[in-house]
């Protein structure tokens, strides 16, 4: 089915277990899994009804719309409006490279007054308890309200709290559903460790990507698919919104008031309602995202070699040293290699984003004093020694990404002369809709034009980002910039296991891209200004061992590099392959305690189908020897684990239920096992 077909009242349409009835005024939307009814008695829609599988009632009726746009009167406004409902259709979306198999209910509604057309879009899936909304507004009028940077301009007193902001779903919650917490996400992971902050609330209003609301069985969790709420341009200061009669406004449509076009439609970011048993949460997030945003276990992960980490990278850039980058690379058991910024004409990202240099073309040519004959050695040498080539790249941030047409030809270009189609993404500002879309423009156009081979590593370090829940159907997460020479931050593998630690409770790290710098790389007086702990006190071992339930990124120069710490690494990314089908495949989970320096932690990925995992466990160099925790995924089964390296002595025995004991001898070790 590729069209849309028009609902009449009194039709169905089903779809293996999706059931779409519209009749009595009345659209109910289910699997099964989840149902939502939507009256539409009104020409508007107003939820009254949301339910999980078991019949938990989570919605009461609601007089508001569903949404609202900023600075628009909606149809219970004190002011006259004259909505109309104009069509109800609904379309089957193929499974694709870009989204999971669902169904897409569209309700078109007009406003004669102001000329509005607004589309409210409700996507269901069969096998998921799953429901997403997206919204489009296409507006022959300007937000009747007043903009700016500076607060106070709107005097708050004359207009109510709905009219400030866009909502893209609006719930009234029924009486014995709370909001509990609020999961706010950071990126610019160049200035900070703390990548997940969690809010415990009520009402009021909140910030973050995530809001899970419960009563004493169950619970329902809102996603937008948003970048961090730090990196938003939305009018309104906050992500969510709950007010004391129970009204629940989950807010950022990624559109400014002042960015309405006439004649142009915009469309909102994707938000989702989800459904979950209590415990059970982490583990419904996690499906969802995983059909999502579609993996090709085949094509789209890596181990990464990239030099920028050791410093002074542009410097460095000839037709040799790269080749013999990438011999090394193959040595220390790297899938690809990936050249990073000054191979161009244009020779350094400081040309636009400190310069603001308006680059042509021109500037995205191979340089031809460093290499001369482009990348065509460079190609060959890595199919001689099975090394991928992959590029950084950093597109024109400072003209909204317009000349992505252009930019999508040169990058279409050397995938087909040399086979380049992981692309790294660095220097992105996403200031406005029109950069946002351009963006994507350029990006889909390119999974398009491949086949779904090209894909990219989102640099999320600094700027205006789409975060860990936008985009990821083009590529992956490039996550932070970590030195051990002495620049930025630095690197610490107790930050680096903490970050992805608490980033796994809520995304797939298998998304990530984890840095794995030169051990024996370490500025050691940068660390004792800092009253840091020396990084190098943990093993080399410890620090790849931090990166096996991700996408290992070596960070790292291996032509400059000892053969010792070659042969270190390349034992570390050996096991990585040969264990990441197993690991991937399964649902990973944080384990033990929050890495702090003192604690024993780790990663348990949980194949639920074949009831089998992994598990990785790590004592840190403060830590007690042992702990009692408990491991939720394994339920109250006994399991067999085998040590598949251990750099210590390490023992686990299962006590009652998912409690285990966990005991790990020497102070900076890991140890890795499989369990059936």
């Amino acid at each position: 089915m590729t069209d849309y077909k028009t609902l009449l009242l009194g039709d169905i349409f089903t779809h293996k277990k999706i059931n779409i009835c519209y009749k009595d005024d009345l659209l109910s939307i289910t699997n099964g899994l989840c149902k939502r009814i939507v009256d539409l008695s009104d020409d508007y829609s107003s939820t009254i009804s949301l339910k999980n599988s078991d019949g938990t009632e989570f919605a009461d009726k609601s007089e508001s719309a569903d949404f609202s746009f900023i600075g628009i009167n909606m149809p219970t406004s004190t002011h006259k409006t004259e909505y109309k409902l104009s069509v109800v259709e609904v379309k089957l979306c193929k499974a694709s490279i870009f989204d999971a198999e669902h169904v897409r209910i569209n309700l078109t509604m007009t406003e004669n007054i102001q000329s509005i057309t607004f589309v409210r879009s409700y996507l269901i899936f069969s096998d998921m308890p799953i429901i997403a909304v997206e919204n489009s507004i296409r507006s022959n009028v300007s937000s009747n309200i007043y903009w700016s940077h500076r607060d106070g301009l709107n005097d708050k007193r004359n207009y109510p709290p709905e009219f400030l902001e866009s909502s893209a779903d609006t719930i009234r919650l029924n009486k014995d559903i709370t909001p509990v917490k609020a999961v706010e996400f950071q990126g610019r992971t160049d200035y900070t460790n703390d990548l997940v902050i969690e809010h415990m609330l009520a009402v009021g209003d909140i910030n973050g990507n995530l809001l899970f609301c419960e009563n004493s069985d169950s619970g329902m969790f809102l996603l937008q698919e948003a970048p961090p709420s730090s990196e938003r341009r939305d009018f309104e200061a906050h992500d969510f919104r709950v007010t004391e009669d129970n009204m629940l406004f989950s807010c950022g449509w990624g559109i400014a008031p002042e960015e309405l076009i006439p004649g142009k439609s915009f469309t909102s970011y994707r938000h989702l309602v989800g459904f979950y048993a209590k415990g059970e949460e982490q583990l419904i997030l996690k499906r969802y995202l995983k059909q999502r945003f579609p993996q090709n276990p085949d094509k789209d992960f890596s181990i990464m070699v990239n030099p920028w980490g050791i410093g002074g990278f542009p410097e460095l850039v000839n037709e040799q040293f790269i080749l013999e980058e990438i011999k090394t690379s193959a040595a220390i058991g790297a899938t690809h290699y990936q050249v990073d910024d000054g191979w161009q004409t244009g020779r350094a990202l400081q040309e636009i984003v400190l310069n603001n240099r308006c680059v042509t073309p021109e500037f995205w040519t191979v340089s031809k004093p460093h290499l001369p004959h482009g990348f065509k050695n460079i190609h060959d040498a890595s199919l001689k020694h099975g090394i991928e080539l992959a590029l950084w790249v950093a597109p024109s941030c400072n003209q909204e990404y317009r000349d992505w047409e252009s930019m999508a030809d040169i990058l279409f270009g050397f995938y087909q002369q040399y086979g380049i189609r992981m692309f790294k993404i660095d220097a992105v500002m996403i200031r406005t809709k029109l950069a946002e879309e351009n963006l994507e423009h350029l990006v889909k156009t390119l999974r398009e034009r491949s086949a779904g081979k090209i894909i990219f590593n989102f640099d999320t370090t600094n700027g205006q980002r789409p975060g860990y829940f936008m985009f990821l159907e083009y590529g992956n997460i490039f996550l932070e910039n970590r030195y051990v020479y002495g620049a930025g931050i630095g690197y610490h593998p107790e930050d680096t296991l903490n970050n992805l630690w608490t980033l796994s409770k809520y995304t797939r790290t298998q998304t990530l891209q984890i840095e794995i710098p030169a051990h024996e790389d370490v500025n050691h007086t940068f660390y004792s200004a800092r009253s840091r702990m020396q990084p190098d006190l943990y093993s080399a071992e410890y620090w790849a061992a931090i990166a096996l339930f991700a996408n290992p990124l070596l960070w790292l120069a291996p032509s400059a590099i000892s053969e010792q710490l070659i042969e270190t690494y390349r034992k570390m990314m050996d096991l990585h392959l040969k264990y990441r089908e197993r690991i991937f495949a399964g649902d990973i989970f944080p384990v033990g305690q929050e890495p702090n320096g003192s604690a024993i932690t780790g990663f348990i990925s949980h194949n639920d189908t074949e009831d089998s995992g992994m598990l990785l466990l790590f004592r840190e160099l403060n830590g007690q020897k042992s702990i009692h925790c408990d491991i939720p995924q394994l339920g109250n089964r006994k399991y067999r684990f085998e040590k598949i390296y251990d750099s210590d002595v390490t023992t686990i025995k299962q006590g009652e239920g998912s409690r285990f004991h966990l005991r790990m001898e020497r102070l900076g070790s890991f140890c890795l096992f499989e369990y059936k």
